[in-house]
């Protein structure tokens, strides 16, 4: 039985980005004192000769820093949805210790899983030249304009390593406010986005997987609201014949969310600069980037390093939207145990 939310959410995921801005507390800045401790960590770590995949929160050692991370873990699952924190400093990195850096730090939130076929689990975030209308790829290969999505995890991580020439600037927006703004103008069109929807794969299919698979945008458990929804790979799996085709009903549901989220009210919009690193729940809030210019310096090019984390204390899932957690990854049950 789908269990379907029918009063509007009003704990402090439901927000409006207007009201949050210019808030002083947006942006944590890294103390001196706990930037030494990321330095101590990484030091450590090279020391140990660890690779950077072998690294666990034992081995990041972060002794006061530690105790605020669990405080902004606790603001990503159950609070605003997502964080930015600054202060690193970025000239004295080289890009494979600002990769350990961002592991590191993202041991203390929960455990990477799998962001595509090839089983990546620090991913890069560039432009390689290739065509977002092609079928095998994916928006973050692209300098293309990303409309508001969710990824394939509990929470997703970036690194900035190198901001664009022009453009790219990110948004967040709370996926709950979008749920409460729908249920206020067609309650009576709700539950089609309780149904599951068909997404495509993009290619990335492993063994006896379909090209394709079905979650709905909106699912309701425990006390928790959740949201998966990518438009464009629920459009591009209508390719596929055995997918049925979207009915009069879900389009139009379908283009109200598209209406809602693009209110100019609803979303934070930042420019990630060197050494930034953002965090967003992918239950929570949805997420988009603007397109943009490159340098022609391969060195000076756009470039952001990502994790996908199946988190700490991270919410139960009913098992109609769990099917969308991580490529390969943990799912929910076994993070539960």
């Amino acid at each position: 039985m789908i269990e379907i939310l029918r009063e509007p959410v009003t704990d402090t995921s439901a927000w409006v980005g207007a009201d949050l801005q210019d808030r002083d507390d947006l942006i944590y800045h890294l103390s001196n004192a706990e930037v030494g401790e990321l330095e101590d960590a990484l030091r450590s770590v090279q020391k140990r000769g660890l690779d950077v995949y072998d690294v666990t929160r034992d081995d990041f050692v972060l002794p006061e820093l530690s105790k605020t991370l669990i405080d902004l873990l606790e603001e990503l699952n159950y609070g605003r949805g997502f964080l930015l924190i600054r202060g690193i400093p970025r000239q004295d990195y080289s890009e494979d210790e600002c990769g350990i850096i961002h592991w590191g730090i993202g041991t203390h939130f929960g455990l990477a899983v799998s962001q595509n076929a090839q089983g990546d689990l620090l991913g890069h975030i560039r432009d390689t030249g290739s065509d977002i209308r092609e079928t095998h790829v994916r928006g973050y290969q692209t300098r293309a304009d990303l409309p508001y999505h969710t990824d394939g995890s509990d929470v997703v991580g970036l690194f900035c390593l190198q901001t664009a020439m022009e453009g790219g600037e990110s948004t967040v927006l709370s996926s709950v406010t979008v749920h409460n703004r729908f249920l206020e103008r067609r309650p009576d069109l709700l539950e089609v986005l309780y149904q599951p929807f068909y997404y495509d794969r993009r290619e990335e299919v492993a063994s006896g997987q379909k090209p394709y698979y079905e979650i709905p945008i909106f699912s309701y458990y425990e006390g928790l609201l959740s949201c998966r929804y990518i438009r464009g790979y629920i459009q591009s799996a209508q390719r596929f014949s055995e997918v049925p085709r979207l009915t009069a009903e879900q389009r139009e549901a379908l283009d109200l969310l598209d209406e809602i989220i693009a209110g100019e009210d609803m979303p934070v919009r930042f420019r990630l600069e060197p050494a930034d690193l953002e965090f967003a729940n992918n239950y929570s809030a949805l997420h988009a980037r603007t397109t943009f210019e490159d340098w022609p310096e391969l060195e000076r090019k756009r470039h952001l390093l990502r994790l996908w984390l199946t988190v700490y204390d991270g919410r139960k899932l009913a098992g109609q939207i769990s099917g969308g957690v991580g490529r390969g990854g943990i799912t929910a049950s076994q993070r539960a145990s």
